[in-house]
């Protein structure tokens, strides 16, 4: 039992598990997020980043796609509304029914 173990800790293949090298794609990969994250920290944008982000800001379909939002916002509370009209005058109903007993 011992002689397995032992073969096992010198066998090659776990000699290299030991020293992961990272590919060059997941390097670039772990160094885009690094800057990304170090930004998003600080909060610091370009004047190109802050240009594209006014940009799209006025783009037709940010627009488009904020009115959409609030369009149906609007919807919903409108339908919010008409309940609450109707709940309150089921309440009134209820109350001179009471008051005319």
């Amino acid at each position: 039992m011992s002689q397995e173990s032992s073969q096992i800790k010198s066998s090659p293949q776990v000699e290299s598990s030991k020293t992961y090298q990272p590919t060059p794609e997941q390097l670039e990969r772990w160094k885009r997020i690094d800057e990304l994250e170090s930004s998003c920290a600080t909060g610091f944008l370009s004047q190109e980043e802050q240009d594209k982000n006014v940009e799209k800001f006025f783009a037709t379909d940010y627009i488009d796609s904020q009115l959409e939002r609030l369009r149906t916002h609007r919807k919903k509370l409108i339908e919010k509304f008409k309940w609450t009209e109707d709940y309150e005058e089921l309440l009134l109903f209820e109350k001179q029914k009471q008051n005319a007993k």
